[in-house]
């Protein structure tokens, strides 16, 4: 993951995936797809992927500003 990277090496390298349909790409495995654009979205989206046959994919898009945040209280040597 990206954030991962910067946490490491201060920059991210190789992880843009750009401009992707994540459900269609499920569908031509024969899984089941889904989008929610919202949280309140997923509780039904969920029960819906756990009625179908088979396997389901349930896309949530995810706001990754902050995802380095927490890392800001961690120790940089765990045996300080």
């Amino acid at each position: 993951m990206g954030f991962q990277e910067v946490l490491t090496y201060g920059r991210k390298s190789g992880v843009q995936l750009g401009d992707h349909d994540t459900v269609a790409y499920a569908e031509t495995f024969g899984a089941h797809g889904c989008r929610v654009g919202a949280e309140d979205e997923f509780g039904a989206a969920l029960r819906q992927a756990l009625s179908e046959d088979g396997s389901s994919l349930i896309n949530v898009p995810v706001d990754y500003r902050h995802t380095t945040d927490p890392a800001a209280d961690l120790h940089q040597d765990p045996f300080e």
